[in-house]
């Protein structure tokens, strides 16, 4: 039975994460009437609950969208919906006690980043410039990085759709409509509720739970979750910088993922982040304050954690490296399942067979760095502006459930 409470939307956007609420904002400013469904709540997934900075994620094929997000960051500062991107990047330390990785970091960080301010620095330079670091460590500070609140941007972009007419529809799980029930054709809106909401164009902007929704038989599964576990602390004296740690050198190179190029979307990607980066599956430290809570983190587990088991562990390996994470106040513990493609780059755009449905989502650690590029290009391609969307970040890099081998519709 349709949905009777009011006219039929142009768009339904399902996921109010980073990118749909971004999407949603967009597309209602062009005037298009839009829906946003989303089975939990605003920002409920890796968009609230992950580290929470915007920085520059060392990745060719991403780096476009990181530059235009920050313009859209600026953009959206200044129209007080309740986000704002510092003026200036706070810095990012990669912090060890291998020196050797540390010019290993810097040197990578200047092939990817020319003119990038970077430096390596160890002993009383190192504590003159961040007093809360062991006095043992050694850093490569690249003039990047924004802690920002992680749900900030956000709440700022659903905001702003509201202003301009969009309808925001929390707690409730969409499934495709399809015309004459059957997946593949074309999407005439969803269900919700045994209920159809009819639209002409469906955006499937879910984070990790895409796969399902376009494709419920398992076949199209290019997305995976990772899942990561931060703890909020109340720092005396936070590291003004963001820190992370530079154990692992690959962590500026980029490169595909085991079997993601050309692959059909069945693999796993086993511990794999983005940009080739094998992410462990146990603690990794990293940390940044943002309204006076430091966010210490992470992990990239392949299931669903408890976190209060990782509590203990991450904050043992934060002390390692900021001493006094070891007697600060916690404020919370959370978790989150990042979405990470095959090979760490996000899918946006149609899929083959699958007429009135577009994709956007995969982001994995860069949704709030690269979402609302990404948005804005899938925005696009809805308002028919024909955007210019790269091979690497093309949703049927990994094929179509809805079409055959070659490509062509099932």
């Amino acid at each position: 039975m349709p949905d009777a409470a009011g006219p039929a939307p142009d768009v339904v956007v399902v996921g109010a994460g980073i990118v749909g609420c971004a999407t949603a904002a967009f597309l209602a400013a062009a005037g298009l009437r839009v829906t946003i469904v989303e089975q939990a709540g605003l920002a409920s997934g890796a968009s609230g609950a992950n580290s929470g900075v915007v920085q520059h994620p060392f990745d060719a094929a991403l780096a476009g969208l990181y530059a235009v997000t920050i313009d859209l960051y600026r953009e959206l500062s200044a129209l007080d919906a309740g986000f704002r991107l510092p003026a200036a990047p706070a810095g990012l330390l990669f912090v060890t006690r291998d020196a050797g990785a540390a010019q290993r970091l810097a040197a990578n960080a200047r092939t990817q980043l020319p003119g990038a301010d970077v430096s390596v620095m160890a002993g009383r330079e190192l504590l003159e410039l961040e007093p809360a670091l062991h006095p043992d460590l050694v850093a490569c500070r690249v003039g990047m990085g924004y802690p920002v609140a992680p749900a900030a941007s956000t709440y700022a972009y659903a905001t702003l759709a509201e202003r301009h007419g969009a309808t925001v529809r929390l707690g409730r799980e969409a499934r495709l409509a399809w015309a004459g029930d059957v997946p593949g054709g074309r999407v005439v809106g969803v269900w919700v509720d045994g209920r159809l909401i009819p639209a002409g164009l469906v955006i499937a902007a879910a984070g990790p739970w895409t796969p399902a929704l376009v494709d419920p038989s398992g076949r199209w599964r290019p997305i995976h979750r990772r899942w990561g576990v931060v703890v909020e602390a109340a720092l005396s004296n936070p590291p003004r910088h963001v820190l992370e740690e530079a154990e692992i050198d690959a962590a500026l190179a980029g490169g595909a993922e085991d079997g993601g190029e050309g692959g059909t979307g069945n693999g796993d990607p086993d511990t794999r982040g983005s940009a080739g980066r094998r992410a462990p599956v146990a603690r990794e430290f990293s940390l940044s304050t943002a309204a006076g809570i430091s966010a210490v983190g992470s992990t990239f587990l392949p299931a669903e954690p408890d976190p209060a088991e990782w509590v203990v562990p991450l904050l043992e390996r934060a002390a390692m490296f900021v001493p006094q994470v070891a007697d600060a106040p916690l404020r919370g513990v959370r978790a989150c399942a990042r979405p990470v493609s095959l090979d760490g780059h996000p899918l946006i755009g149609a899929l083959a067979g699958a007429e009135g449905l577009l994709v956007c989502a995969g982001h994995g650690p860069w949704g709030i760095s690269t979402g609302p590029a990404s948005a804005r290009l899938i925005a696009d391609v809805a308002l028919g502006r024909h955007p210019s969307i790269p091979s690497a970040l093309a949703a049927g890099r990994f094929g179509s459930p809805f079409a055959d081998p070659e490509g062509s519709p099932a």
